[in-house]
């Protein structure tokens, strides 16, 4: 067989697996990465209410709006920031009304490696900065990660965004700010508080939650299939509702099902 006509057929076979994928998912999800941890126990427990099969793709908000407004086969948006969604459903890429299903918490989180004094005003952070022993603050990148903005929001309210500039840490997304917060190099992370709550972490650090809260938002995409809608009303259930809370995020239990 010829280089031309094997990678021909390997490319056959990438199109056929990649065919069979797309039709083995009735719902494919696009969620930011603060949901990483708590979305596969909801998707399981949708997926055996239902029988239908869900596919899940993590990215910051930002980047998967990019994604939405260039084609992506996404059938349903969670969003860690409202003002992504509003985007879509201003360029009329989203059918029905979004959800607010909870709000998130931003978290100061830092290793027992690190000497830092962890507070809500980010005094320790002040303070370490004038002594000349501040190392590195790891944060989601602002531009397009709601976990980052809402860390821009704290750090200038506390009057040390510029400040800090050249200590910052960029991260591509929340949970990539959870990963460099563990680096020994990093003093402190600006992070989701649903990942630093899970026992793995506990136990290689310590954390505080911030003011900043981020409302969650869920949307579905044009032409999405009767599995969104379904999702959607799952979503707004009692069950659910009790299972974002165990992972962190503030919820209206006592509103309509």
């Amino acid at each position: 067989m010829s280089k031309y006509h094997a990678m021909k057929y390997l490319l056959s076979l990438l199109l056929l697996f990649s065919a069979i994928s797309v039709q083995a998912a009735d719902l494919r999800i696009a969620a930011a990465t603060n949901l990483r941890y708590v979305l596969p126990e909801l998707v399981t427990e949708f997926e055996q209410q239902t029988g239908l099969k869900a596919e899940v793709s993590y990215a910051a908000s930002g980047i998967l709006t990019t994604q939405i407004m260039h084609g992506a086969p996404f059938d349903i948006f969670l969003s860690a920031n409202v003002d992504y969604i509003k985007r879509l459903i201003d360029q009329q890429f989203t059918q029905g009304k979004p959800l607010e299903y909870a709000q998130a918490q931003l978290a100061l989180y830092a290793t027992h490696r690190s000497g830092l004094t962890l507070d809500v005003d980010l005094e320790g952070i002040k303070s370490a900065l004038k002594a000349g022993t501040l190392n590195k603050v790891t944060i989601a990148n602002p531009k397009h990660a709601p976990y980052g903005q809402a860390a821009q929001t704290a750090l200038e309210q506390a009057g040390l965004w510029q400040a800090i500039q050249p200590y910052l840490l960029i991260a591509e997304n929340a949970s990539q700010a959870v990963q460099f917060s563990m680096a020994s190099t990093v003093d402190v992370g600006f992070v989701p508080y649903a990942h630093v709550i899970q026992n793995k972490l506990k136990e290689k650090g310590r954390f505080i939650v911030l003011k900043q809260r981020l409302p969650q938002q869920a949307v579905k995409i044009n032409h999405s299939p009767q599995a969104a809608s379904q999702f959607m009303t799952f979503l707004n259930t009692k069950a659910t509702k009790m299972t974002l809370i165990r992972h962190g995020f503030i919820v209206d239990i006592d509103s309509d099902d």
